[in-house]
């Protein structure tokens, strides 16, 4: 069965139960089955097909989710693609995907392929039957590469029906309402979106934008959301500020990182009827593989439970023998297929399984540890992958990047607190050069791939073997004089008080007023957390777009104040 034919099931069944909500207005199922239909009519007609990779470039909207829906009629599969993200980047992506169509909202220029519309006239064909089956190929995301390039992780249906429906690890059903929130390049959003269509429910498409606690606090209240999914970071910022907004709930998962035993303890005395789940797994295994439902207070680590129905987990030492702690392998019904037209990179990672013959396990390079009862619990990486606000990032991507820019000899990438520090050996040395490598950066990696900090050293230190001691370079904090930031001291009461704000959040001893909020750690939680303060110590009402697109610097935040808010109150 496909994820096309789950959801063409309940259009059938109820074809006038809402399917979408997105500002104030409904789509039912009928509706949203008649607007994927005419674009699956119009993509064939461009002869797209089983196997074909299409382009989505739609922000959250009832036309994006048309959009995936058209894509997986047309017996294709769809992949996510962000605006904002650096043209280099894109046409490798288009490239190693031979991504020849893309579905926008809007006619936008992409050399090199054909942009449809959601919405265009329709097509006078008649539905050819589905060509599509468990094994046919369903979605393609990007990760983060050590090889300096991006990876395609290729999902067939099969990982996708496992993962939202016959399952067990969550309620899914026609009485749920998921929030739509996480950005369609993050695999979650699978789990939000075909988790509610795939099971007759409602899906609430959250408005596109930076992204406001309060706003979200509210949406959930108004449009009575029962089933929400929240990465690590907005979970834990949620418990802070927003406790109360998460009652209504009736399903709250979280993941994408370790989650903190204090803020689940206090959703759990706050609001017990709330089913608390800790969800965990890579994209190479659609979304989630393993799930805990906290039934009591934690003490420790929050486990990261037991394998979703369907799915095959081992803890494998270097000999892959089962032992209590080791590296986690999975496999099973959401297992991908591997890497799209990369068979080099898919068979080092997909392995055969020794326990099963003829099928393939996947290497997370997680080690865990294995209690009772079958229990994991997340103990760190093999390697160096970290998280990044959410997002899976292997340093390797982000120091080939920089190796490959001229006035760079050497590069080695670490994260630390949360951010990614660049440590570089120059080829030789310019005034400038911290801020040329990372305007350089910016066009050719995405936003949370840029480092926080670059950090010139002369040489790198070496351990007995002559490799590059890392536990060197990450003990130190680099000094203010060796990362780009300027420091122009405030200049009102209104930039001092900013000027703290910013600097308690980034915990760094200064920020100077005219330092780009993203250029010294600013991520799109911190942004949020710091208006949250401001509008409380100042009194004043500073929307989130302020901070993100218009007014990166304490200056211009004042600037606004002045001009829109008049003398804070």
């Amino acid at each position: 069965m496909t994820t096309a034919e789950l959801f063409a099931e309940h259009a059938a069944r109820t074809p006038d139960a809402t399917a979408l909500r997105f500002l104030g207005a409904e789509l039912c199922y009928r509706q949203l089955d008649e607007r994927a239909e005419n674009l699956a009519r119009r993509l064939r007609a461009e002869g797209v097909g089983p196997e074909t990779v299409v382009g989505v470039c739609v922000r959250r909207s009832f036309e994006m989710v048309v959009a995936l829906l058209g894509v997986l009629k047309a017996d294709a599969a769809y992949l996510p693609l962000d605006l904002d993200e650096p043209a280099v980047r894109r046409r490798l992506v288009f490239e190693q995907a031979d991504v020849r169509v893309v579905v926008a909202r809007v006619a936008i220029p992409l050399p090199g392929v054909n942009v449809l519309t959601v919405d265009g006239e329709p097509v006078d064909t008649t539905p050819p039957p589905v060509r599509g089956s468990a094994d046919s190929l369903a979605y393609v995301r990007y990760t983060s590469g050590s090889t300096g390039h991006p990876k395609g992780v290729a999902v067939p249906h099969r990982g996708v029906v496992r993962l939202v429906h016959d399952t067990d690890w969550l309620h899914f059903g026609p009485d749920e309402t998921f929030l739509q929130l996480c950005a369609l390049t993050f695999d979650p959003s699978e789990f939000e979106i075909w988790g509610a269509l795939c099971n007759g429910g409602c899906l609430v498409i959250h408005p596109p934008g930076p992204l406001s606690l309060p706003e979200l606090a509210e949406s959930l209240r108004r449009e009575r959301i029962t089933t929400l999914w929240l990465t690590s970071g907005l979970f834990h910022r949620m418990v802070d500020h927003h406790l109360d907004s998460l009652g209504g709930l009736r399903q709250l998962v979280a993941g994408g990182d370790v989650l903190s035993p204090a803020h689940v303890n206090r959703v759990r005395r706050a609001h017990p009827r709330v089913r608390m789940v800790n969800a965990y797994g890579p994209t190479e295994n659609t979304c989630f593989t393993t799930s805990h439902t906290v039934t009591r207070q934690v003490t420790g680590t929050v486990p990261i439970g037991t394998p979703l129905p369907g799915t095959r987990v081992y803890v494998l030492d270097e000999n892959l023998r089962p032992v209590p702690e080791g590296e986690l392998y999975t496999g099973g019904a959401g297992l991908a297929r591997g890497y799209l037209n990369r068979p080099g990179w898919t068979d080092e990672r997909f392995v055969p399984d020794p326990f099963v013959p003829g099928e393939r396990m996947y290497r997370t390079g997680d080690v865990v540890r294995r209690g009772a009862g079958g229990m994991l619990e997340f103990l760190g990486r093999v390697d160096d992958q970290v998280k990044i606000a959410g997002h899976r990032v292997e340093p390797g991507e982000v120091a080939a990047a920089l190796t490959d820019l001229p006035g760079v000899a050497e590069a080695v990438v670490l994260a630390r607190n949360g951010v990614l520090v660049a440590y570089v050996v120059p080829a030789h040395v310019t005034e400038n050069l911290s801020t040329e490598l990372r305007a350089a950066l910016r066009l050719r990696l995405p936003r949370h791939l840029v480092p926080t900090a670059i950090v010139l050293l002369a040489e790198f230190p070496l351990t007995s073997a002559g490799k590059i001691d890392r536990a060197a370079l990450s003990a130190p904090r680099p000094e203010p004089s060796d990362v780009d930031v300027t420091r122009d001291p405030p200049r009102t009461p209104v930039e001092a008080t900013l000027a703290r704000l910013l600097a308690d959040t980034l915990a760094v001893p200064h920020v100077g007023v005219h330092d780009d909020f993203f250029d010294i750690g600013g991520n799109s939680l911190l942004a949020v957390d710091i208006l949250d303060r401001a509008r409380r110590e100042l009194s004043i009402d500073l929307p989130v777009a302020t901070l993100f697109f218009e007014n990166p610097t304490v200056a211009g935040l004042a600037e606004h104040i002045a001009e829109n808010e008049g003398e804070p109150r």
